[in-house]
Formats: structure tokens, sequence, C-alpha cells
């Protein structure tokens, strides 16, 4: 209850430094960070998002906006707009009783619409290349600011801050010595893989969303919004085929959806060269990430770890990898 009004109070506290007659604001989820839903006097719907402290920084922040403004300039995909505080600003910085670190705010414009995931299809899967086409084009060739400093997925703890936590004490009652024997080793393996990709690929990064899955992807009848592009970072455009195909991989249509997905990619740009070893790779190196990153979210993760476990030894065994 306590952190319930908490955090009323900093979203009540933020919109106020908007210039906006506000009629309602209302709690509408907690995830890696906290969203409000905003209604002003005019009818108008808002996103309210407060960053949580362990989910970005501020230069993720301004990195998400940098690349939300691009992607707007091109006019090709549909995505929320960001807006500006009465400061000028569009992160808004929100000072706390319980804390020296200021909370990060923004707003955005309301986006109707499902999620993609459950509404899948082999027309929404083409769409959904096309989309991941027009805004790989946005960026090419963008000169980014030295103020501006998004992340590389250069090794498999990228996030800023991030470590591996595996080796606590606390939970050990969750981890085997496969499990540990497995991820001593595999993390400095895909840690230099992870590298080469930019030093072999310098000319093709670019900013790319870093996050395309099907909960960040919005339809509504024939359209489709790309949503939260906190995530962005530098990479290649194999980076976010990996992430999307990271959540289908288990479907029995997998490859018909790869298929569809790279249909409609090329409708619109043409394929970088690569291969399903790369795809399986960047798709075990995020695996291999959320292995440590569960156990610092899920109070019981055994299952988590037991089912992806598997899937790495399934990608060592294919490959022919010995670490």
């Amino acid at each position: 209850m306590k952190k319930t009004i908490q955090l009323d109070d900093i979203a009540k506290r933020a919109i106020e430094m908007y210039d906006l007659d506000v009629r309602e604001i209302t709690f509408l989820l907690e995830e890696t960070n906290i969203f409000y839903k905003v209604l002003d006097h005019a009818g108008q719907q808002y996103a309210l998002k407060i960053f949580q402290t362990e989910s970005s920084t501020l230069e993720d922040n301004k990195a998400e906006i940098f690349f939300m403004n691009i992607i707007r300039k091109s006019q090709h995909v549909s995505l929320p707009n960001v807006y500006i505080g009465k400061n000028g600003d569009e992160i808004q910085l929100v000072e706390t009783i319980d804390s020296d670190i200021p909370k990060r705010v923004a707003l955005y414009s309301w986006i109707e619409g499902e999620d993609l995931d459950g509404n899948e299809n082999e027309a929404r899967y083409e769409q959904f290349g096309e989309l991941t086409a027009l805004l790989h084009q946005a960026t090419i060739d963008v000169n980014i600011p030295p103020e501006i400093k998004p992340k590389k997925w250069d090794e498999v703890f990228y996030y800023r801050h991030e470590k591996p936590v595996y080796k606590e004490t606390i939970y050990q009652r969750f981890l085997d010595d496969d499990y540990h024997n497995v991820m001593d080793k595999i993390i400095p393996f895909l840690n230099k893989k992870l590298a080469n990709y930019y030093e072999d690929h310098l000319k093709n990064v670019r900013l790319i969303h870093g996050d395309l899955n099907p909960w960040n992807v919005k339809v509504e009848n024939e359209k489709m919004h790309i949503l939260d592009f906190e995530d962005a970072l530098l990479g290649l455009p194999i980076h976010d085929f990996a992430t999307m195909l990271y959540y289908y991989q288990d479907q029995d249509d997998y490859a018909n959806i790869k298929k569809c997905f790279f249909n409609g990619y090329q409708k619109i740009s043409q394929l970088p060269v690569f291969t399903d070893y790369d795809i399986d790779l960047l798709i075990t190196a995020r695996r291999v990430n959320y292995l440590n990153y569960v156990l610092l979210v899920d109070d019981d993760p055994q299952k988590f770890i037991e089912e992806n476990m598997k899937k790495v030894h399934l990608f060592l065994n294919k490959y022919q990898i010995t670490l």
C-alpha cells in the first residue's frame, strides 16, 4: 500500500511538469517499468512511464528519445509521440522523499490496439518484417551526437551496470554443477563472438530497437505499431532478428515464421548476409543473460533454469561446440 501511494504521488507530481489539463490518472501496470494512463479534459489519452532505476539509465532514456525522433521523421513507422515538459525536456526528473535519486519519467501518446502476442498469423509476421526493415533503414548513416551514448550488445551482460550474480551464495539452492560449468565457460565464449560482430561489420552498425518482442508491438485492424524503444542500442539488423525470433523459437511453425518475417523484410530492404548459426548464437546469448537475470526477478526460477539449460545444451550439440 505504501509503495502504491508513493507511485501515485510521483505520477501526480510528474504530470504537473507538463502543460496538460488532466482529468484522471490511473495506475496501469508494473513490469520492467511502471505505467499510468492519463486522461485530459478533452478526452485525449496518454501513457506516463516511470522508469525503474534498475532497468535503464538516463543515457538509455536519451538514446531512446533520439532514436524515436529519427523514426518519427522517416514517417514510415507508427510509434508513440514523446511529449516535452514545461522545461523543454522529454525526460522529467521527479524528486522523492525516500531516495536521493530522482525518478525519471516520460509522457507518450496513447497507442490503441492489442499486443501482437496472441494475434499472430502469416500476414502479421510479414508485416512485422516490413516494419523492422523500415526501422533499420531510418538509421542508416545517422550521425549520433556525443551526448547520446547507446549501449552495444558486445557481451552477454550488456546492460549498464549489469553483472553476473549466479556465484552469490543466496542463489546456490537453485543451481547445480552443470549450470555453473556451462555458465563459466559459455559466457567468455559468447563475449568473444558478440564482440566480433562489431569488429567484422563495423560499417553496418546503426541504432536498432533492441527488444522487438510480441508485447512491444500493437496491432489495430490492419495497422501495426512499434512501442518501447528503451533498449535501443548500437547494433546490427541480425541483433533485432535474433531478439524477435527468441520468442518464437519453440513454435512448431518456427521455420515458417522466419520465412514470413524475412519475406516481409526483403520487400523493403535487402537482407544482410548471415547464417542460422548467427541467429542461434545470438538467441543463446540472450538466453544465457536471462539465466542469470531470472535469479534477480523470480522467487522460484527452477523451471526456467531447467528448460533453458536444456536449450543451451541443444545449441552446443547442434554446432558441435566444445567449451
